[in-house]
């Protein structure tokens, strides 16, 4: 029997931590997973929608945890036509060619529409992705980070955030992660005015003093955008078996706008 005392107690760290079951736990290791798995050049973005128990502990993935969807299958279908895989529990995509010069980024092919030259198909596999379970623990994978100028920026051409309000509705655990920050240059390359330096926070309680991008506009821009990407789902950087927040006390962690050790 449980005493009122301890159901007050279990009540208030709810009220406190209402996130304390929707974290991912095992993080680190799924990233982990993917790679060794699923990995085909840094081009690659992937998905899963597994069962939320499967997030819940610090337990490493084993062979049967995404058994309907083996590697095999899924890297013949992104080098396919289509560039996209659509499986049970994960989809993925590589970059689609548009021409010699310019391709879709597979960011948008999985959030946006996966045939793109059918312009009376809005195709979302994100969409039917969470809708195979609403509660299930949701990762979007991508090894580099999203693009600044075009995918992450509001009012870009081929901005992805407003199809990232579906995952902030989703309601299991999730998490969008990237492993390497790539630098893109956006609007001026003036050295004019542009500091040296910059002091970025570093987790919780610790700060740093860290150099800028040679071009500042494009930091300062990615900055904003990572904020922009935490506030529809949680926003983390993994490599070498770590993870990081990106975002803490609504400030950018520096280890998520450089590529620094975490």
């Amino acid at each position: 029997m449980v005493s009122s005392g301890t159901l007050m107690g279990l009540f208030l760290i709810t009220l406190i931590y209402p996130d304390v079951e929707a974290r991912i736990r095992n993080l680190p290791k799924i990233i982990s997973f993917l790679q060794s798995n699923y990995s085909d050049g840094d081009e690659l973005v992937v998905v899963i929608n597994v069962p939320a128990a499967k997030c819940k502990t610090r337990m490493k993935p084993d062979q049967d945890f995404l058994q309907d969807d083996p590697a095999w299958r899924v890297k013949h279908a992104v080098n396919s036509t289509s560039r996209v895989y659509r499986g049970q529990q994960l989809i993925a995509a590589r970059p689609k060619p548009i021409n010699k010069a310019s391709s879709y980024h597979p960011e948008y092919l999985l959030l946006i529409q996966s045939t793109p030259s059918n312009k009376t198909s809005f195709n979302t596999p994100l969409k039917k992705l969470l809708n195979k379970d609403k509660h299930g623990c949701v990762v979007f994978y991508t090894f580099n980070s999203p693009c600044v100028n075009t995918c992450s920026t509001p009012g870009g051409p081929y901005n992805l955030l407003p199809a990232l309000d579906l995952l902030k509705e989703h309601k299991g655990p999730k998490a969008f992660v990237f492993s390497r920050v790539k630098k893109r240059e956006v609007g001026s390359t003036s050295k004019k005015n542009k500091p040296l330096w910059h002091c970025y926070r570093i987790g919780k309680h610790m700060y740093a003093t860290m150099t800028v991008w040679d071009n500042y506009e494009s930091q300062v821009r990615w900055e904003e955008n990572v904020r922009e990407i935490n506030a529809r789902v949680p926003l983390h950087r993994c490599e070498d078996g770590k993870c990081v927040h990106c975002v803490q006390d609504h400030e950018a962690d520096g280890r998520c706008i450089h590529n620094t050790g975490i």
